[in-house]
């Protein structure tokens, strides 16, 4: 079974039509955008806040989280979900920036579970109960947007990662018009976490024929488009937009767990990690063999 959002919209423009749903499908009266300082002041927000306004929608803002969200930065929105009781969650952002959106629903639907319980027993998360939840990517490094992780800092900062279906938005949003503003430097870094971790997912045990072809998918489109990204092709940076997608729908459904944090995958290092699998991808991608495709991604550092 291939746990996956409820609804998934995945082309340039395609915002617009999926946040028409909240009102016009839903019939949503309130909802609470959570999104990084970053973006709240790049208009990404206030554009997306103006649209549900005028489809009748009240808003209220959450953006007081760090690039990994910490326990403490949560525990701080917590008055505002429960003065604002939405009926939808709008997570707007990166991987940093959805995380904190699944750990606020989480705490908003169960509030007599704490973060450090939900990482230990994640079959106990119900959701859905008092607001739906709606992620909307605006950069391609983790396919968060897809995925079940949550990836958190805790109270002691160690990275933590909360891995549960139920964190599962009911739609997910890949619209590339909102990676126009990403820079070169930035469409590398997502690019490449995209790569590392796909191969990563690929060479795991439990990746299955339905995962590795959007793992597949989505190591072929880094490879052929990341370069032509980086120089500002729009249809590039789509094609990166989407493979980050792909990825995300499988990382949950292939791994227990995550590391956003961890170095670009080593090439030097691990080229010998599950060679048969690794030779079945540079098969799969008409590549004549590993050493291949270790050029191939090494080519793009």
């Amino acid at each position: 079974m291939l746990n996956l959002p409820k609804k998934v919209y995945f082309k340039t423009g395609s915002a617009n039509v999926a946040l028409r749903e909240l009102s016009e499908v839903y019939h949503m009266k309130r909802a609470l955008l959570v999104s990084d300082p970053r973006l709240y002041r790049n208009g990404i927000v206030s554009s997306i806040g103006r649209q549900l306004r005028k489809q009748g929608i009240r808003t209220a803002e959450f953006f007081s989280i760090g690039a990994v969200p910490s326990f403490a930065d949560l525990r701080s929105g917590l008055p505002k979900l429960s003065e604002f009781e939405p009926d939808v969650i709008v997570g707007i952002g990166g991987g940093g920036a959805m995380s904190a959106a699944k750990a606020l629903w989480l705490l908003y639907e169960n509030p007599e579970m704490d973060l450090a319980a939900a990482v230990e027993s994640p079959a106990r998360i119900r959701t859905g109960d008092k607001a739906k939840q709606v992620l909307v990517a605006t950069s391609f490094g983790s396919g968060a947007q897809n995925s079940p992780f949550c990836v958190l800092k805790n109270d002691s900062g160690d990275i933590c990662v909360i891995n549960s279906f139920a964190l599962l938005p009911e739609i997910s949003v890949t619209d590339a018009r909102f990676t126009e503003s990403l820079s070169p430097a930035q469409i590398k870094a997502c690019g490449l976490s995209t790569l590392s971790q796909s191969i990563r997912a690929f060479a795991d045990d439990g990746c299955c024929e339905y995962t590795q072809g959007l793992l597949r998918e989505a190591v072929r489109a880094v490879l052929k488009n990341l370069k032509a990204a980086e120089g500002g092709c729009p249809v590039a940076l789509e094609k990166l937009h989407n493979a980050a997608a792909l990825a995300g729908a499988a990382y949950g459904n292939t791994m227990d767990t995550i590391d956003f944090t961890a170095p670009f995958y080593s090439f030097a290092t691990e080229k010998a990690m599950h060679q048969e699998r690794i030779e079945m991808l540079a098969h799969d991608l008409n590549l004549s063999g590993t050493q291949k495709l270790w050029e191939a991604c090494e080519a793009l550092f």
